[in-house]
């Protein structure tokens, strides 16, 4: 395979700030050391953690001045020594929790690229790597939701959201979507969605008291913060478990223990790079179970938009304006 010794394309985070610092550069093509390949993407999936890492205050990466980006999809290219997982011309899924996806080819561990079956493209890929195992692990590995259990998810028409209520409805357990606008009310309904509801306008704790007669949801999976997260809480049932997976509000999340504690109900916060770095035994577990429901047909990306990569700041905008449904992607 042909692998460039000079430049590439990339967009760069020049400082901390709005999409605006999105700046397309050139960039050397990196070189894998031990252990780690070089893969050239062909998808990238675009993020909420890429809007923190811009904004500088992801507490898990580094800020600016940085190429961002966490996840993508492509081939791998090299190897560095040592490397025993991967061969050049193998496809893969790619996780970065450091950054650096917003470009044509990125250098990555060899277990954070995930080995791609046949039938899934890259665009697929970009938007599955990342979001699917956010929701598997979510679900099952903090919020230990089982089938039968209420779930409520918020941001439910994101492409976080899609998998989770995907995963949800394969596993047999009771989802209740909650969105923020009466178009992303309109696409739960055209995805067969029972249980919806436009937090904007309808109060979330209401509707899930009213669903579940009064006990509330045994599991929350939570992205928006402000009260959206008060409202959450306000919606657990005795021993629910909310989970935190982002702050898609920007807005202060405020918790109470003593709310809790009335419930006996259980806060957890989920970081993904932190399971790749601690638990890589189950990520490779659950990643062989995503892939083996993903041939069933009943999982599958809803990629909603896609951008040139040169445009990313375009990506970012619209995500930042939360009107955004289904996944995005930037096109190198």
């Amino acid at each position: 395979m042909v692998i460039p010794s000079g430049e590439m394309a990339a967009v760069r985070a020049v400082k901390a700030g709005g999409p605006d610092v999105l700046i397309p550069v050139t960039a050397p093509v990196p070189v894998p050391s031990e252990n780690q390949v070089l893969v050239r993407l062909y998808a990238i999936g675009v993020n909420y953690a890429d809007v923190m890492c811009r904004r500088s205050v992801h507490p898990g990466m580094p800020g600016p001045p940085i190429v961002p980006g966490c996840e993508g999809s492509g081939v791998v290219m090299s190897c560095g020594k040592g490397v025993t997982t991967h061969k050049a011309g193998n496809r893969v899924g790619v996780y970065s929790p450091w950054g650096g996806t917003y470009a044509e080819w990125v250098v990555v561990p060899e277990n954070y690229a995930l080995p791609l079956p046949d039938a899934m493209s890259f665009e697929e890929a970009a938007a599955f790597t990342h979001v699917y195992l956010t929701a598997f692990h979510a679900l099952r590995t903090l919020g230990r939701a089982t089938a039968g259990d209420w779930v409520v998810i918020t941001a439910a028409a994101g492409g976080l959201g899609t998998a989770l209520l995907q995963l949800c409805l394969h596993w047999e357990m009771r989802a209740i979507a909650g969105v923020g606008s009466s178009a992303k009310v309109q696409m739960l309904e055209q995805m067969g969605v029972a249980h919806f509801l436009n937090y904007s306008s309808q109060s979330l704790s209401s509707f899930v008291k009213k669903a579940t007669d009064g006990r509330g949801a045994d599991v929350i999976v939570e992205t928006v913060g402000g009260h959206v997260f008060s409202e959450a809480l306000e919606s657990l049932a005795p021993l629910g478990t909310l989970v935190m997976a982002g702050i898609a509000s920007g807005e202060e999340v405020k918790l109470d223990p003593l709310r809790l504690l009335s419930k006996s109900a259980t806060f957890a916060a989920l970081n993904l790079s932190v399971l790749f770095v601690h638990t890589p035994d189950l990520i490779r577990s659950s990643w062989t179970d995503l892939l083996a429901i993903y041939q069933t047909g009943t999982i599958r990306p809803v990629i909603g938009y896609r951008f040139a990569l040169q445009d990313a700041a375009g990506a970012h905008r619209l995500m930042e304006s939360r009107q955004s449904m289904g996944k995005i992607l930037l096109q190198p």
